[in-house]
């Protein structure tokens, strides 16, 4: 069963925690500690940090890439959050088109984009599909650049047998409510540089001598609370796994022969762990009008299947507003217009087209989302 749950070895963990303390993690703490090695040994990396969101693991993880001021990183452009990491640290957001079957970054895309300021890559596994990291990795090793993998969406996914977040320099990984490992909030930094874990380390520590010729450095500690739920949490990720790829073949059963809801796919030897079923659609090109669609999924009661942002990554306020020192600095002067219309014109079409359903439900829940979306795909023909 995908729907996540809170029990007696959590209860455990936490008296621990409140019966022997401390509640504060510096350099590590207790339960981080554990949860950090246990993390790291479950997707088959050397090192773990933990730190309080994932969005912190992408900012942290820029700034150990060298990226600053007038730098550039490549992201992705169907979710903003790599482009708002590469903000954080004043670098600039380059955006790679993608897939529009996979909508994961295009490798075909990404050398047309680099210049002499490219520093880094951030990559996205979409939805919990996995991107083809052998490409992307045979190209950011010839261009010497430092890849971020976003896995937010994607704890256990595999890419032709090996867990994502492994292939580049820093995986990142979201313990958000919504995401595969609930804890509330939390992320999760993997990799397999001990230079880079000391790096990405600082962020969790207080500002002392080791902090030295490193620059700034944040508080992004997560909790001895939160890591100990994590511990009981990781006891039950595999079966959630499980549910949560049982409740996307379900919803992919429901649309099979449907032409004009398309879900996303990947090859073989990607393995989706379906932190959100995703499908496209295509109505236009059929006759049918997405207002008039999602109106019959209302009318069904299928308020499980909802619309995503309809926004490409550099056209949400955030990025569109030039709000960031980097895209207004001397350097950049007469590139205001850095992101016109069609710059990335599969995402562009693609963004307004996305339909996703939650996956961390029952079993029985999402055949009964399953059948009243056929039933809302019937009555439109």
């Amino acid at each position: 069963m995908p729907v996540r749950t809170l029990g007696e070895r959590e209860l455990e963990l936490l008296r621990d925690v409140i019966e022997h303390g401390p509640l504060g993690s510096i350099d590590h703490g207790r339960m981080v500690g554990r949860f950090e090695k246990a993390f790291a040994a479950m997707v088959g990396a050397k090192f773990g940090v933990a730190m309080n969101s994932a969005m912190s693991v992408l900012h942290s993880a820029v700034m150990a890439s060298g990226a600053g001021a007038g730098d550039e990183v490549i992201c992705d452009p169907v979710v903003v959050f790599g482009a708002m990491a590469a903000m954080y640290a004043n670098a600039v957001p380059v955006f790679v088109d993608v897939d529009p079957v996979s909508w994961n970054m295009d490798p075909d895309k990404i050398e047309e984009r680099l210049t002499e300021r490219t520093k880094a890559l951030i990559v996205t596994h979409m939805c919990g599909l996995p991107t083809e990291m052998d490409r992307i990795m045979a190209i950011a090793r010839k261009h010497g650049l430092f890849v971020i993998e976003d896995c937010a969406h994607s704890i256990l996914s595999t890419f032709r047998g090996r867990c994502v977040g492994t292939f580049g320099d820093v995986g990142s990984f979201s313990f958000q409510e919504s995401k595969q490992l609930s804890l509330g909030d939390g992320g999760m930094a993997v990799t397999d540089s001990a230079q880079i874990e000391e790096k990405l380390s600082l962020h969790g520590s207080a500002p002392t001598f080791k902090s030295v010729g490193y620059g700034l450095h944040y508080n992004f500690r997560m909790t001895e609370v939160t890591a100990a739920v994590g511990l009981g949490q990781m006891e039950r990720i595999r079966g959630y796994i499980e549910g949560f790829q049982s409740v996307g073949r379900i919803l992919n059963e429901a649309v099979a022969g449907c032409p004009w809801l398309v879900p996303q796919k990947g090859p073989d030897y990607a393995v989706n762990t379906y932190h959100l079923w995703g499908c496209r659609f295509e109505g236009d090109k059929h006759g049918v009008s997405k207002e008039d669609f999602v109106r019959v999924l209302d009318e069904e009661g299928c308020d499980g299947v909802f619309s995503y942002t309809g926004l490409t990554a550099y056209r949400h306020p955030v990025v569109a507003d030039r709000t960031p020192h980097a895209l207004n600095c001397p350097s950049y002067t007469g590139k205001q217009n850095r992101y016109p219309d069609g710059l990335c014109p599969v995402a562009e079409d693609l963004a307004p087209r996305i339909l996703f359903a939650a996956t961390w439900i029952a079993e029985d829940k999402a055949r009964e989302t399953a059948e009243r979306l056929r039933k809302a795909v019937k009555r439109m023909g």
